[in-house]
């Protein structure tokens, strides 16, 4: 997976170069946390990459049953070994990198800085070698909404490293994944199913459209463009109103354009939601700023 590591070659004869990069990526690296958190949700249950059925667990199998037990290391050979077998299996590729970048957490919050950014650029060697696999599955299969969330992410990642900045390929990867569900919903619909007695109101697609709009709105938000922010938000909102995350950034964005009451409203409700967590606190204390105000 090669997106979360993806900084530029370092030059061996420039050591001073070297340092700054790791001084500056202590500002960075909590925030390749968060986004690992995100990108662990949809890693969970995205499609696999198909495979020659067997009674036995594949080595893909056996690595991510290790990397959901949080044995990152163990798992590292399986995934390796899946590859040896099968060079194109996306899946083993994302896995791989995100062992890499969860070990490289590991390390950073022990202080073990060198070592951390060692295991990123382990990560971002695997996600060069992984985006040319998820642009192919664009080109043979239009409709897999995997890649373009896959792809989003890994350029999502990389623009966390400094002096990195993919975050409009991340952005565009995402908004081409949501014009294809869309064109899929009306497919849908203009096809639907023989008549039912009840009608049908589950939403296949209500995961992940919320999770485009959201990654979409938060990408906006970092590039400080709050009205763009706040619409995918929104969007984001209406198919899951109790979205932690996607309440907390509406909020902040409201703020950023002055509208005290929103924000209040919104981070208010993440407060609500998960008063223990995080994001609650930090919530806390923009409610306390727009309060003084």
């Amino acid at each position: 997976m090669k997106n979360i590591l993806v900084s530029p070659p370092i030059p061996k004869s420039i050591v001073l170069r070297i340092i700054i990069i790791v001084i500056t990526s202590l500002l960075y690296l909590p925030l390749l946390y968060n986004l690992f958190n995100c990108g662990a949700v949809f890693a969970q249950t995205s499609a696999e990459s198909a495979l020659p059925e067997t009674s036995s667990p594949t080595p893909f199998d056996q690595g991510r049953s290790l990397f959901t037990e949080g044995k990152y290391e163990e798992a590292i050979p399986h995934f390796e070994a899946m590859i040896t077998l099968h060079p194109d299996h996306t899946e083993s590729y994302f896995y791989l990198g995100q062992c890499y970048l969860q070990q490289g957490i590991i390390e950073y919050n022990h202080k073990n800085i060198f070592t951390a950014y060692s295991l990123f650029r382990k990560a971002n060697e695997v996600a060069e070698q992984v985006i040319p696999l998820y642009q192919k599955g664009i080109t043979e299969d239009p409709d897999n909404l995997d890649n373009y969330m896959k792809l989003g992410y890994i350029y999502e990642i990389r623009s966390q490293v400094p002096f990195i900045d993919e975050y409009k390929i991340a952005r565009q990867y995402y908004l081409e994944g949501l014009t294809v569900l869309e064109r899929l919903e009306n497919n849908a619909l203009s096809s639907p199913p023989p008549s039912t007695s009840t009608p049908l109101r589950y939403d296949p697609y209500r995961s992940i459209k919320t999770y485009f709009h959201w990654r979409i709105g938060y990408l906006y938000w970092l590039k400080k463009d709050y009205s763009q922010a706040i619409d995918y938000l929104k969007k984001a909102e209406e198919l899951s109103p109790r979205h932690i995350e996607v309440n907390y950034y509406l909020g902040l964005s409201y703020a950023k354009i002055g509208d005290e009451e929103k924000a209040q409203h919104y981070l208010s409700r993440v407060m609500e939601l998960a008063p223990q967590s995080e994001l609650a606190r930090e919530a806390e204390k923009e409610l306390g700023k727009i309060n003084k105000n």
